[in-house]
């Protein structure tokens, strides 16, 4: 890799905030460093540096709460669907799928430019903050009293828990990235790691802040952590250690990886909850703390609608499987006939606790009407209503009981997983339970959820419609990498998101993408390579088929009930 490439790339995701990462240390904070001057303007003092450091995290925060890519990745997903352009929305959201476009000059390149170049600026202030501390910079309330609070430690907590949060961000995101930290001696050096040695990177830092803040005295100021509250050191641990949990599950790529998971990690880490969700609050006046995606998305009812792949499953008139085996330009809209009474009210053109019946789609028809549908989410409506003031959630312990939810049904516990599937269908959508977990829904001709194919579904796919519709839009491209790891994309749609092409040609990299049907890092058509492989019967195919039947009978009950699931996505 061109070194020259290496040190522009580091001096372009670091604007801003700090310029090029280049320089090894800050030690002497006395000594003008000539290389970087920028660098010792930016820690010239210890209140310098905290703010440094403290301002990385809304960096992350506007990776996840803004327009990009939380837009593009909610349309992929067919949580929301959409035809306007904006936010790449259109692109992502294609029938058939395209490829991701990842040129330079690409209208909406923002879709991976943002995540990217916020996860940099964020890694680049935590770096430099972290570098002064180690150099002898101490933070206190007063810098001019001995006995003032020390600060100092409360900084390093924090900036390592900003390093963890971005190259998070980076690992579910792209497929591979630089893991920037302190501890890098000589960034020139530095070679490209794949996603999983980013998670693994992420995760050691996840460990290191629940290690040092949960029995820590010190107190995180509200303004840093999105205006809800000041942090206590313990509850600073329980929110690492819930994004840890989020996080851990979101890397898979594939249905494989995501069964991979240590889901006895997963359960232990989701079972310790969270004593108070994290939100961020927007205030009188305005301030950052926001969730755009949810106002344009969710709010705003012209820029989107709820797609049908979302609540379409509640559907009993069986219009939802004419709709879902129709060709792009046969998919037209339907009103929903349901009993899942935050779906629709009593009738199929009333709202529902969670979903507004709107009618006609603002979409222009020329750009498909598999965009249309007559609903929109309108769950987050009281803030509208409140001038958008208020707390915007994000992460949760409705999410945690759901993620430990699944860690159960992998590791075998499928009473836990039918516990909480009946607490919300019940409780919220006024549904009958499940009564046996290995059973489909109840309810008959009327059950929720139905299959495309009409069939109802098992437990586990009532635990995915229950997560998708209770958790919907929560946190930012949650149905998107949960689609992702269960292997429900539409085919073709991208895995993963490359490095936007405008660092690629920074790095003098050759432009690459993903999607698009056929394309690297596409998401498979596994139901229609499955059907192939039903209507051959040529003699290899058939040995195969033989010994499959066989291999079959001696699977145990649940591992057939896996694999018929697998079948019926």
């Amino acid at each position: 890799m061109n070194i020259n490439g290496i040190r522009n790339r580091f001096s372009k995701v670091a604007a801003g905030l700090v310029t090029a990462l280049a320089v090894t240390s800050c030690a002497d904070l006395e000594v003008r460093n000539l290389n970087d001057p920028d660098r010792d303007r930016a820690v010239a003092s210890p209140s310098d540096v905290e703010a440094l450091i403290s301002g990385g995290f809304r960096s992350w925060y506007d990776v996840a709460h803004k327009y990009s890519p939380a837009g593009a990745m909610s349309v992929a997903a067919d949580a929301h669907t959409s035809s306007w352009g904006n936010f790449g929305m259109r692109d992502s959201g294609w029938e058939p799928r395209k490829a991701f476009n990842n040129d330079p000059s690409y209208s909406y390149s923002t879709v991976a430019e943002v995540p990217w170049n916020n996860s940099y600026r964020a890694l680049a202030a935590a770096r430099d903050g972290l570098l002064a501390i180690e150099g002898g910079v101490r933070i206190s309330d007063d810098p001019d009293n001995p006995d003032a609070t020390d600060n100092t430690q409360r900084a390093v907590v924090f900036g390592k828990f900003v390093q963890a949060m971005s190259l998070a961000h980076l690992a579910i995101i792209f497929d591979q990235a630089f893991i920037v930290d302190e501890t890098v001696e000589d960034v020139l050096a530095l070679d490209l790691a794949s996603y999983d040695q980013v998670w693994t990177a992420a995760e050691a830092k996840f460990d290191e802040v629940i290690q040092m803040a949960s029995s820590a005295s010190f107190s995180i100021p509200s303004t840093w952590v999105g205006f809800n509250g000041d942090w206590s050191g313990p509850y600073m641990a329980e929110v690492a250690r819930a994004f840890k949990t989020r996080y851990r599950t979101q890397v898979p790529r594939s249905p494989a990886e995501r069964d991979a998971v240590d889901w006895s990690l997963v359960l232990r880490d989701a079972s310790a909850g969270l004593s108070k969700d994290f939100a961020g609050y927007y205030e009188e006046g305005g301030n950052w703390a926001w969730h755009v995606s949810k106002l344009h998305l969710a709010i705003y009812t012209g820029w989107a609608r709820i797609d049908y792949r979302t609540v379409g499953p509640a559907d009993a008139s069986g219009e939802w499987e004419r709709w879902i085996a129709a060709g792009p330009e046969q998919k037209t809209p339907f009103n929903i006939d349901t009993d899942d009474r935050r779906i629709t009210g009593a009738s199929p053109t009333t709202s529902g606790k969670y979903i507004r019946y709107m009618g006609n789609s603002p979409f222009p028809a020329d750009r498909g009407i598999y965009h249309y549908s007559n609903y929109i989410d309108w769950r987050w409506d009281k803030l509208r209503q409140n001038r958008f003031i208020g707390e915007w959630p994000d992460m949760t312990a409705l999410e945690l009981e759901f993620l430990a939810a699944e860690a159960n049904y992998h590791l075998g516990n499928m009473d836990a997983t039918m516990e909480v599937v009946n607490k919300y269908r019940t409780e919220n959508g006024e549904l009958p339970p499940f009564t046996d977990p290995s059973g489909v829904a109840p309810g008959g001709d009327r059950c929720v959820p139905q299959l495309p194919n009409g069939a109802c579904g098992t437990l586990w796919d009532a635990y995915k419609y229950e997560k998708r519709i209770e958790l919907f839009h929560y946190g930012m491209g949650t149905e998107y990498f949960d689609d992702r790891g269960w292997g429900d994309l539409v085919t073709g749609t991208w895995q993963q998101l490359p490095i936007p092409g405008s660092e690629l040609g920074v790095l003098l990299m050759e432009i690459y993408t993903f999607g698009g049907i056929g394309g690297p890092s596409s998401a498979p058509d596994i139901v229609g390579g499955l059907q192939h492989f039903v209507n051959d019967v040529s003699s290899p195919v058939l040995g195969v088929k033989r010994a499959t039947m066989d291999a079959w009978h001696s699977l145990s009950p649940t591992r057939i009930e896996d694999a018929n699931r697998l079948v019926k996505r």
